[in-house]
């Protein structure tokens, strides 16, 4: 626990150091500022489990997408993110400005709100306290191993202390271009969490186990997540984006065995289209 206390303070001076070196080593020009306000409307259908580990099933929903660029700052609903700089780079979800880079790699930095998750709609969890919602401050490394392979390390940290601990994942990529507009891509991913985040989320304390009737169940830091996608993206046209893909994510390790989770593997499928305005 001294440890991960250590890392998770370590991530969030990180946070505020690169956000500082942001705005002290490279200031943009109010020129740049003005001119760099691009957006994204669109929507997408999604069939899935509501939340890996739940025990819920697999429903259909359409989402809006959106997302915008105002300067250095850009602002990404989930699904948007790679469409709003399709054939350019990657921008993460939520509100995110990159802080230093080169064409082979970037160091980004970026706010997202985690909106936690009830336990009242399960008659067999009901009682448990629910985890609640909270900020996360994220750090992201990506890196272009050669011309069609990627990785990605992204450590996430909860920002107003309510437990939700520090998660880090990785990623490798391979893109694959059809044409100059259009190509698919293929992604390996595996998560790691904290004892707080993993306690959060799938574990149950001793009084909360007397209450449900659940047996107490503790959690240690470790790999709790393994995932693989494909996806096929185009650009229509200048302004016209579209795109659809396949996924599955199963959790690992100890998280897998909590006595809270239903579904260890998650399946998705998604398409979507949107429009830009450059």
């Amino acid at each position: 626990m001294p440890r991960a206390h250590a890392a998770s303070k370590t991530l969030q001076a990180g946070l505020l150091c690169l956000a500082g070196v942001a705005h002290a080593d490279e200031p943009p020009a109010p020129a740049v500022l003005e001119a760099s306000r691009d957006y994204l409307i669109g929507v997408s259908v999604v069939s899935s489990a509501a939340q890996l580990g739940s025990d819920t099933s697999q429903s259909t929903r359409a989402r809006p997408m959106w997302a915008f660029q105002l300067g250095r700052f850009r602002f990404a609903s989930s699904g948007a993110s790679a469409l709003l700089t399709q054939g350019r780079q990657t921008v993460d979800t939520g509100v995110s400005t990159v802080v230093a880079g080169s064409d082979r790699w970037s160091l980004s930095t970026s706010l997202r709100i985690d909106e936690g998750r009830s336990w009242d709609g399960d008659a067999r969890l009901r009682g448990l306290p629910d985890v609640r919602g909270t900020l996360r401050g994220r750090v992201t490394a990506n890196v272009a191993l050669s011309k069609r392979w990627s990785a990605s390390v992204r450590g996430s940290q909860d920002l107003l202390g309510r437990e939700g601990g520090l998660r880090i994942d990785s990623g490798l990529g391979y893109r694959h271009p059809i044409s100059s507009q259009t190509h698919w891509d293929l992604s390996l991913g595996a998560g790691w969490a904290n004892a707080t985040y993993a306690n959060t989320h799938y574990g149950i304390a001793p009084e909360a186990a007397l209450a449900t009737g659940l047996p107490a169940y503790g959690l240690g830091s470790g790999w709790d997540s393994a995932s693989v996608g494909w996806r096929l993206t185009s650009a229509l046209n200048r302004n016209w984006v579209m795109y659809g893909g396949l996924g599955a994510s199963q959790l690992q390790g100890a998280a897998a065995r909590s006595p809270l989770v239903g579904r260890k593997t998650v399946y998705s499928a998604t398409v979507g289209l949107a429009y830009r305005n450059n």
